[in-house]
């Protein structure tokens, strides 16, 4: 039976792979008694120290919040005197009665590591072994890595959206869930997206209710980034904000200037690539592809485009990316035509990823290089969201029927 299950379920080289990572990993840093962070970042992966620092900042966060203490506070520091004022919501520090301290933190960043690596694997499904090596390579690289590494509870809203994208045929299930992960981060609440092509009338208004209000507070939100001109710092992060901060010292405008022009470049970008996708691209190429897929396309994609048009994202963002690999490989396995577009989507995210195993980190040419490929990563996406468009949405008042 397991025989049988391995030649029609391509995952276990995905396993297969991954054990081989962790162990070469643990044997440097064990037997051989190797520096993890210096391996890590020879593999690419841009590692800091202590390992899972994400988890252990929320962790002073909480340990703080119980002995009375205001984590919010500008001047709240962590055992080592270093400022780390609270930047998450305030639920963060109900993980206090949960059990999550300094003591318990690196628990808390294994589990966080298992839940993405699990939901990643439930995410993929039944592939074949070429997709099952795609994903593989998508998985061990060191943008996706970077959040296993850190320990961030992005690992927990990936598993919230990755559940609530196989719920969709339950729409009230998935649209709670959805809320689940947005009540930890704003921007999940962009996997609302999925639910506005339901039939239910009730869901969708209070999809486009709650996202037109999100929309209002993330603007409110935007600040002007935080890696103006450290090349060290945008080498692993990425948005539409990134290219113009790391310019504006050189040509001497201001970065909230620069930025809010990147931004809407980048929107604009977006609605051509869509129009392009849905106008020019036929409906063959959706109706081709499982209900699976395009549900879960649309709760990640979705994500990914609004944390690039935010402006200055950490590189591990790009896990929202991996939402449309199932599409992607199906596309590209079964579409009728356009295969250039998932073909060309799944190179433009593996290089993008792996751009820092490659490239020397903090080098002008190379960081500019690698902010025009997460540009054009991210139009080759806004054109595969308009041709992916279920077929339950059709704008039949500006085009009439399509083929």
């Amino acid at each position: 039976m397991m025989h049988a299950l391995m030649k029609t379920d391509g995952r276990w080289i995905v396993l297969v792979c991954i054990t081989l990572y962790l162990l070469f990993v643990g044997m440097l840093t064990g037997p051989l008694h190797g520096d993890r962070v210096k391996i890590l970042q020879a593999l690419g992966v841009p590692a800091v120290a202590p390992i899972f620092s994400d988890t252990l900042c929320v962790a002073h966060w909480c340990d703080g919040y119980g002995r009375g203490e205001d984590p919010c506070s500008p001047n709240f520091k962590d055992p080592s005197g270093k400022v780390i004022s609270m930047n998450y919501p305030r639920i963060f520090l109900s993980l206090h009665f949960l059990g999550l301290s300094s003591r318990s933190s690196m628990l808390w960043g294994v589990l966080l590591g298992v839940v993405f690596l699990v939901s990643a694997l439930v995410l993929c499904g039944h592939c074949t072994k070429r997709e099952a090596l795609i994903w593989a390579l998508a998985l061990l690289s060191p943008s996706v890595l970077m959040v296993v590494e850190r320990g961030n509870f992005d690992c927990l809203i990936f598993g919230f959206l990755v559940a609530a994208g196989l719920l969709m045929a339950r729409p009230v299930i998935a649209g709670i869930v959805v809320l689940g992960a947005t009540a930890l981060k704003i921007y999940p609440a962009a996997a609302l997206t999925a639910l506005i092509f339901r039939k239910h009338p009730a869901i969708k208004t209070f999809a486009c209710c709650t996202l037109l209000a999100v929309a209002v507070g993330t603007y409110l939100m935007i600040g002007n980034g935080h890696a103006a001109g450290d090349l060290r710092e945008t080498s692993c992060c990425f948005g539409s904000k990134v290219a113009m901060m790391i310019l504006s010292p050189y040509l001497g405008f201001t970065p909230s200037w620069m930025g809010m022009a990147a931004q809407a470049l980048a929107l604009l970008l977006m609605i051509l690539g869509f129009c392009w996708g849905y106008f020019l691209i036929p409906r063959s190429v959706v109706a081709c592809l499982r209900d699976r897929d395009v549900n879960v396309f649309w709760t990640g994609v979705p994500v990914y485009l609004v944390v690039f048009l935010s402006g200055d994202q950490a590189d591990y963002k790009m896990i929202f990316g991996l939402f449309a690999l199932p599409a992607m490989t199906a596309w590209m396995r079964l579409g009728p035509s356009h295969r250039w577009i998932p073909k060309t989507w799944i190179l433009l995210f593996l290089l993008y990823c792996y751009w820092l195993f490659f490239s020397d980190e903090g080098c002008l040419r190379n960081t500019l290089l690698r902010q025009m490929i997460a540009w054009i990563l991210f139009a080759v996406t806004s054109v595969a969201t308009g041709a992916l468009m279920p077929l339950t949405i059709r704008f039949r008042a500006l085009i009439g029927s399509r083929a």
